[in-house]
């Protein structure tokens, strides 16, 4: 993007900021959220009297060689009513998703961005059967049977609905869609269950689907992405928001590979979960509360993978592992997964910033997490946040997302086997 077009969208931007900030009740619910430091300076040219009550440096890695760099990460306070504007404005002039997380009160923000910066100090232990790979007698037909006519029926559904916000009677009936469709696929299984995760603050639920694990059921392998969608500039009960690459894809490829997986019967030693976040957009307020509560009852959790944008190739290769905020142990498997049920497929890394997508909400909580993506990071779906989110703009196939659910079918026997 050429300088004059960035300081363009800097001012559309802040211009969004400044202009809810004026709007705003004064009884509006005052919320404490962290951001990346770009995010916060965003935040601060519009509405200059939010101040940083708390920095902490966090040295998140760059590429899989092990190289660092810093990030400043912030906590502020602000009116509920500007998150929607922010996320608009670090979708605009930072070119992705999130970048800010929602917190229920001040010390719960400042020990959660004290833990993220702990988190990225530590070496991760990580016992050495974890990562093997071992079950392509399982995986190998799993992965053939991934059928790309479904993942693109799925995306479909999904993006037919006139918008997923967390707040609309759109968004409560896509949770509820999402719901009866993981349930028809687990009909006659007695192993497996799907509830709704009630937020108190909204009305969309997450949607969470459980395979029982037959040998270790207290440990986790979490499968997630996020149910809602949003549109710049604000969402109201009426917007279009068809959301079809953000994030019906992500969807779409999990519920192919939960397809997969009890089509063929297998019953993992671990628990196995796919999850549907809700609120994702304005804050990652679903899979944070999801997280939060995991932790609060000292459920074990093996791994974590976010599918969020999945059927946009943008970039020259096929898959993309984010490296910061993500472990790097599990980044390596996947990456090896890729290589081993996927082997002509190339995959590259990059960096998406502070609080991108549902897997910090689970990294920041000390549980591993990786998060495979459509395009790098200059390069992903040009029409997210718009009316223009559509299967026609991903070119009306789901080839991409497929491969997705093929890596998330080789991630979930493997980590729970």
């Amino acid at each position: 993007m050429t300088r004059l077009k960035r300081a363009a969208w800097r001012c559309t931007a802040a211009a969004s900021l400044l202009a809810l900030g004026a709007s705003a009740s004064l009884a509006g619910e005052r919320l404490w959220i962290s951001l990346g430091d770009d995010a916060y300076r965003l935040l601060r040219a519009a509405q200059p009297q939010v101040v940083s009550v708390t920095e902490v440096e966090v040295p998140v890695r760059v590429g899989r060689l092990g190289a660092t760099a810093q990030e400043r990460v912030h906590v502020v306070r602000v009116d509920e009513d500007w998150l929607p504007a922010l996320s608009d404005a670090v979708h605009r002039d930072l070119h992705r998703c999130g970048g800010f997380i929602v917190h229920d009160s001040l010390g719960s923000a400042r020990e959660a961005v004290q833990q993220v910066r702990q988190r990225a100090l530590q070496p991760e232990a990580v016992a050495g059967s974890t990562y093997l790979i071992n079950q392509q007698a399982l995986v190998q037909p799993m992965v053939a049977a991934v059928q790309d006519s479904l993942v693109l029926q799925t995306i479909d559904s999904l993006s037919a609905i006139q918008n997923r916000y967390y707040t609309t009677s759109h968004g409560v009936n896509a949770s509820n869609t999402i719901a009866a469709q993981w349930a028809a696929l687990a009909a006659g299984r007695s192993d497996v269950s799907v509830s709704q995760f009630s937020h108190p603050s909204w009305p969309q639920k997450s949607v969470i689907l459980t395979i029982q694990g037959a040998e270790k059921p207290k440990q986790h392998v979490i499968l997630g992405g996020h149910l809602d969608s949003i549109l710049s500039g604000g969402t109201t009960e009426n917007s279009r928001a068809p959301g079809a690459d953000d994030d019906a894809s992500g969807i779409a490829s999990l519920t192919e590979a939960l397809r997969v997986l009890l089509a063929s019967g297998h019953r993992p030693k671990r628990t196995i979960q796919f999850m549907a976040y809700a609120a994702e957009e304005v804050g990652l307020r679903g899979s944070s509360a999801i997280a939060a509560d995991y932790l609060a009852k000292s459920r074990k959790v093996t791994g974590v993978l976010q599918l969020d944008m999945t059927n946009y190739k943008g970039g020259t290769k096929d898959i993309y592992l984010y490296t910061d905020y993500t472990s790097a142990a599990q980044n390596d498997f996947v990456a090896r997964l890729a290589a081993t049920y996927l082997p002509e497929l190339t995959v590259s890394t990059d960096r998406c910033g502070y609080a991108c997508s549902d897997h910090a909400s689970w990294f920041n909580r000390g549980y591993p997490a990786s998060f495979p993506f459509e395009s790098d990071f200059n390069h992903h779906s040009p029409f997210i946040h718009t009316s223009n989110d559509t299967l026609a703009n991903s070119g009306n196939q789901a080839a991409h997302a497929a491969k997705f659910a093929k890596l998330a079918v080789a991630f979930a026997v493997e980590l729970a086997n």
